[in-house]
């Protein structure tokens, strides 16, 4: 495995400047949150808990493991394959391709706390020997030049406000022909989005442009697009069977609501009412490294 290249306990490369103060402190925000899973899926599990039993709490995206299982059916990840999640939360992905793939996974966010928490998550489950975490820039990377198979990032880029140099440091780290996995939130027609949203209790923390524009970039970077799905259908009619269940009286299935304080509440409705107003857009995609514009 290739060692982490800094201690997530330890120290962190932040972006510059108040862009880098207000994401950290955006996700920051509800404090230490392991045990806190951890107590809840004892409870679901019944005893010691697995990537299994994790997944309902551990994934920060739109639909959750039901997301990540079709984005990894999409990838197909081969086991032996060094890869990155980058922006990668309390590492719920990272652990599910670990488990279920095979890959030896490196998961980075610009978050303290949420490296902390992924770091304790993956050693109560017995995975800390094949995913570790660290605190990174995206648009600096602590990774050699055509070292990775796979970067794999869900709901990330909206917090990065260039792009471009974004698409390039993924280019850079992977190798010719590894290929950069994308599941992101990206500007609708309609307007800018209603705040607080789960990645941004402000605009000053949130950066999306056009799916085209985001296309764009990722060709200039070298990126050649083998994939490209537009979800938003997906997104929407998952929160209307959600709301549906609910008004029905299911109850309600457990997930990040249990532990991301109140406002989250608030968050998850805005969500819905931009994907409804077509503020929002929800993508999957694909893209291969053909060439090396950076060098």
């Amino acid at each position: 495995m290739m060692e982490t290249p800094r201690n997530p306990e330890e120290s962190k490369t932040p972006e510059a400047g108040a862009v880098s103060d207000t994401v950290t402190d955006h996700y920051a925000r509800s404090g230490s949150l392991a045990q806190r899973i951890l107590d809840l899926a004892h409870g679901l599990a019944g005893g010691g808990p697995t990537v299994d039993d994790l997944a309902p709490l551990d994934q920060f995206h739109m639909r959750g493991e039901e997301a990540t299982v079709e984005f990894a059916e999409m990838v197909a990840p081969q086991a032996g394959w060094f890869c990155v999640d980058l922006g990668c939360g309390i590492g719920g992905p990272a652990r599910w391709l670990a488990a279920h793939c095979g890959v030896e996974v490196l998961g980075l966010d610009l978050t303290e706390s949420y490296c902390r928490d992924a770091a304790s998550l993956s050693r109560a489950i017995g995975l800390s020997d094949r995913v570790r975490f660290a605190c990174a820039d995206a648009t600096g990377l602590p990774l050699a030049e055509d070292s990775l198979d796979l970067v794999w990032t869900q709901h990330a880029a909206m917090n990065v406000p260039d792009k471009k140099a974004l698409y390039r440091e993924v280019a850079r780290v992977l190798k010719r022909g590894g290929r950069l996995a994308l599941h992101d939130i990206m500007a609708g027609p309609e307007g800018p989005p209603h705040f607080p949203v789960p990645w941004a209790a402000t605009p000053e923390g949130s950066f999306l442009l056009p799916s085209g524009e985001i296309r764009t970039l990722l060709a200039a970077a070298g990126l050649e697009e083998l994939v490209w799905h537009d979800h938003t259908a997906d997104a929407l009619a998952w929160i209307h069977r959600r709301r549906a269940d609910l008004e029905a009286g299911e109850p309600r299935p457990p997930g990040p609501h249990l532990f991301l304080g109140d406002g989250f509440k608030e968050m998850a409705s805005n969500l819905g009412r931009n994907l409804e107003e077509g503020r929002i857009t929800v993508h999957m995609a694909l893209l291969e490294k053909t060439s090396v514009p950076y060098a």
